[in-house]
């Protein structure tokens, strides 16, 4: 039997353990030296993270276009630098025709990949539909064709019953336990049926 202090049945039902807990783990808190985390502070940090991630492509694809124009700065004061002459900007100019082509052409290139790989996806994820709905299908006795073009079944109503033949009137052998060797029932069967 418990003493008092034993955490006996009166004295846990006194206890508000939820209430105790909490007391704990906001002392902890205290001594960590930081706030305790609340279900809004929470969700708050959810959101921030959920668009963190949505805007994440985008942040990139910004970076990357400023980027471009950066490099495309320097490379223009490179330019600009270097020619002298009148017929250096005339080539500069064919320069710049040539790589603004050679610019729409790797977009047009990049582009016509981009629609391959969504049609090969497209193929595959209706080739992938197409399996499952056949094997749906297949799987499905109700929608296969008879062979005789009939519906009924082939069993018996009691082929899957647990049980089976066991109501028949089979005859009953029990076994007799006789202490002698020479006349018990294993003796005498292999005694007709090996010597007789």
């Amino acid at each position: 039997m418990r003493q008092v202090g034993q955490g006996t049945a009166n004295e846990v039902e006194l206890l508000d353990l939820r209430e105790e807990l909490e007391r704990k783990e906001e002392k902890y808190e205290v001594e960590k030296g930081r706030k305790k985390d609340t279900a809004q502070d929470k969700l708050r940090r959810l959101e921030e993270n959920k668009k963190i991630l949505l805007l994440g492509d985008a942040v990139e694809d910004e970076r990357e276009a400023q980027l471009k124009k950066v490099a495309s700065k320097y490379n223009d004061a490179d330019d600009g630098a270097d020619s002298e002459d009148s017929s250096d900007s005339d080539s500069d100019s064919d320069g710049e025709d040539e790589e603004a082509e050679l610019m729409r052409e790797l977009e047009k290139i990049k582009q016509e990949r981009e629609e391959e790989r969504l049609r090969k996806e497209e193929e595959e994820r209706k080739a992938v539909e197409q399996q499952s709905r056949e094997e749906i299908l297949q799987g499905n006795p109700l929608t296969q064709q008879q062979a005789a073009g009939s519906a009924k079944m082939k069993r018996r109503w009691n082929d899957d019953v647990v049980f089976k033949n066991q109501s028949r009137n089979e005859p009953e052998i029990k076994k007799r336990f006789i202490n002698d060797t020479i006349r018990n029932d294993f003796h005498r069967r292999f005694l007709n049926k090996f010597v007789q």
